[in-house]
């Protein structure tokens, strides 16, 4: 829910709602988006006010989003936890799917469920990650979140998990790859200022790379820091310069892939999926990538095909739901779409897509 929806529902059963803990406060709704820190880094002055009434004897509740879903009756206990792929999160999160697979590189999170190279995540655990970096990148120092993630393990045990990812941060550090045009660039594609200008010791710099003087795994990290970046082009390079060693791993082809397909060029990223699936028939979102491309080039024929192969591997892959149901809408099946469309809602049922599918769904009733 939003915060408007949840007013409108709490309104609707007689309830009241606070802007912010007050001496008749019944409950506190402490939301699933990440720990609840401010932009200083310490607890929100809402969560700080409750935990002061309680102290008071105050008979005020603290509870989770997913716990207030299920009292109001919005949601099932059953339902709980839900997993996402990362395709699913980035949407959610308004977060880029390249910057997400940088937290997975770095361990800051890591997949609860893995089919055929598909990871799902824990909704909480990666809305924890984005708040952690961003308030490291703000310049909140790792002690004062860490010593305010302790008070939060305090009141609220679910918040301890975030402790454990701060550590990361802690003892990895900012890991950085000098790109080719100079500039230095974190794995999650934040550019940094070189001011020493040679990568001296209080970085972590990889020098440019060169042709055959590195590996083709050298090559396909610079393609991956390079395409987060921003720098598209020169990730395309670097992820061919990857290829031409011989026998890619399919990896390669579907980074490559991606990357033709952000700039729009989408015989080429169609090419680098087919080959991805070559490699390993059961990359599943391999075959869901290649039904993109080749809708996006008209040829619905061969995109149906890749998007049923996907669902073959992995029948809950909402992603791959969506997108059939789409395509069939535009060839006129509609009934088709519309199975699609109510599998895909079941999976997925809060994202801005998920609204979209049910307007739709209500307008074929």
């Amino acid at each position: 829910m939003s915060r408007m929806e949840a007013i409108e529902t709490i309104t609707k059963r007689g309830g009241c709602y606070a802007e912010e803990p007050r001496g008749t406060t019944n409950v506190l709704v402490v939301s699933s988006d990440g720990p609840p820190l401010g932009k200083d880094g310490y607890p929100t002055k809402s969560l700080r006010r409750a935990h002061e009434l309680q102290q008071a004897g105050v008979s005020i509740e603290i509870i989770l989003e997913e716990d207030f879903l299920v009292r109001l009756g919005e949601q099932n206990r059953d339902e709980l936890p839900r997993l996402y792929t990362i395709v699913q999160l980035g949407r959610i999160l308004d977060v880029s799917t390249s910057v997400i697979r940088g937290w997975i590189r770095a361990k800051l999170i890591r997949p609860m469920r893995i089919v055929k190279r598909l990871c799902f995540f824990d909704f909480r655990q990666v809305a924890s990650a984005r708040r952690l970096q961003h308030l490291t990148q703000s310049g909140v120092t790792p002690a004062r979140i860490r010593q305010s993630l302790e008070r939060l393990a305090a009141w609220i045990p679910s918040a301890s998990p975030a402790l454990a990812q701060l550590e990361v941060l802690e003892r990895g550090g900012p890991v950085l790859v000098r790109l080719e045009d100079g500039r230095l660039a974190e794995t999650n594609g934040q550019l940094h200022l070189d001011f020493e200008g040679r990568g001296g010791d209080s970085v972590h710099a990889t020098p440019i790379l060169r042709p055959r003087e590195h590996s083709a795994e050298d090559w396909f990290n610079l393609g991956i820091a390079t395409e987060e970046s921003g720098n598209l082009e020169g990730a395309i390079e670097a992820y061919q310069q990857a290829m031409s060693f011989g026998d890619p791993q399919p990896e390669i082809c579907f980074n490559l892939g991606n990357t033709y397909y952000a700039m729009g060029r989408n015989v080429e990223a169609a090419a680098c999926f087919i080959r991805a699936t070559e490699i390993d028939g059961d990359y599943v979102e391999a075959w869901n990538n290649l039904g993109n491309a080749m809708a996006e080039i008209g040829r619905h024929d061969q995109a149906i095909p890749a998007y049923k192969q996907a669902l073959a591997i992995e029948p809950s892959y909402a992603d791959a739901h969506y997108n059939l149901g789409e395509t069939l809408a535009l060839l006129h099946d509609v009934h088709g779409a519309a199975r699609h469309w109510v599998a895909y809602l079941k999976q997925d049922p809060n994202s801005p897509w998920a609204h979209r599918v049910r307007t739709r769904l209500s307008e074929l009733s």
